[in-house]
């Protein structure tokens, strides 16, 4: 039979001042004993009393001491707040069912051991059966993808607009995050559309039956995400293989498209614009850069006829193209006035089939531009 308050704090006080191992391991299953009886009713001094040895049990205690007392608790739910705070702050072998499911914890108690202890123990509070906005965003805000995957995967946990930015930002280079956020009921279209040009095939159906989606907010959802992307690589436009990484990443997310390739120029991503008119095209990335080297514009007018770019964007991408071309990038009207012509007369079958050829020999091109020197040689002068 468990004694009453009354009856066991002076047994208590008695093992308190023992401090061996023995003494506190009786200690604390006194001490839950006192709390799992239910209705405990205690006076301001016993309470005194009790708070003063919980907290020397569980600062002064080996991690045996304060796992018996986590152990005696099997009904967490009568755990005081004091022991709960304290144990929840301990190693995460004796501190995770407290974190997990404690209801005594509050949320500064959950917050405050987020940012203070590391990744295990933001994990385990993540799995707690409802988790509210301030806790989720302390959560996600740790930065780190596991916590933010255990989070979204909670339905019991309550996104904030705040909470959604992060995982959604941080989803673009996580496959596991994307998936459940785009589940979640606090999702709204801005943030799907956000998502939808780095999520698969799959996900990009349910985004569009869920949010029902036009195929016109499709398209500005892409050029948001190239603007993103190209941004993020604004000081690596020059390098060769970080550019390849990214026409590879625009090419894997079917985002190829010649619609794209104004904003690419635009951005200043010359090195990029030529990788990604290479694999438009079908074309050796050499030859695209010669292509783009030419005076006259034939060799682009050919390309964009057989991909299926319209005259008024092929204007918009001769102009732009010229300021990848070292030294001079004026555009003599002469030289657009050639470019045009060509384009103007260029049936796309013709240029289909002219690409095909360079594409079996590059050199046929090297030719044409030769014999064609002559012609295009006054560009160069007044």
């Amino acid at each position: 039979m468990v004694m009453s308050i009354k009856e066991s704090l002076p047994k208590m006080l008695a093992l308190a001042r023992e401090r061996t191992e023995l003494s506190r391991i009786q200690l604390a299953g006194m001490l839950a004993d006192v709390f799992l009886t239910g209705n405990v009713k205690l006076s301001m001094r016993e309470e005194e009393q009790l708070n003063e040895l919980i907290n020397q049990l569980m600062f002064n205690s080996s991690p045996q001491v304060r796992s018996h007392l986590v152990k005696k608790f099997v009904d967490l739910s009568k755990m005081p707040r004091l022991i709960a705070a304290n144990v929840a702050q301990d190693s995460i072998d004796i501190a995770r069912p407290i974190l997990v499911a404690s209801p005594a914890l509050s949320d500064d108690d959950l917050v405050r051991i987020v940012e203070g202890k590391g990744r295990e123990h933001a994990e385990a509070i993540a799995m707690r059966v409802e988790i509210s906005e301030a806790v989720a965003d302390a959560l996600v805000t740790t930065g780190d993808l596991r916590v933010m995957q255990v989070v979204v995967e909670n339905l019991g946990a309550h996104l904030s607009s705040v909470a959604v930015e992060v995982v959604s930002d941080a989803a673009r280079y996580s496959s596991g995050l994307r998936k459940p956020l785009l589940f979640r009921p606090e999702i709204k279209i801005d943030c799907a559309l956000k998502l939808y040009w780095w999520v698969e095939q799959d996900l990009r159906r349910h985004v569009m039956g869920r949010f029902g989606i036009t195929s016109g907010q499709i398209d500005q959802a892409l050029a948001k995400t190239i603007g993103v992307f190209l941004d993020e690589h604004a000081k690596e436009r020059s390098n060769d293989d970080v550019m390849s990484q990214v026409a590879v990443w625009i090419v894997e997310h079917n985002a190829l498209t010649p619609q794209i390739l104004p904003q690419v120029l635009r951005m200043g991503h010359f090195r990029l614009f030529n990788m990604l008119l290479a694999k438009l095209a079908h074309l050796p990335l050499t030859l695209i850069d010669t292509i783009m080297d030419e005076v006259g514009g034939r060799g682009l007018a050919a390309i964009c006829r057989a991909i299926g770019v319209e005259k008024a964007e092929f204007v918009s991408l001769f102009l732009l193209s010229r300021g990848g071309r070292p030294g001079e990038q004026i555009v003599h009207p002469r030289e657009l006035s050639v470019a045009l012509g060509a384009f103007d007369r260029m049936a796309p079958s013709i240029a289909k089939d002219l690409l095909h050829t360079w594409s079996e020999d590059p050199s046929y091109f090297l030719k044409r531009q030769e014999e064609q020197s002559d012609d295009i040689g006054m560009f160069s002068h007044g």
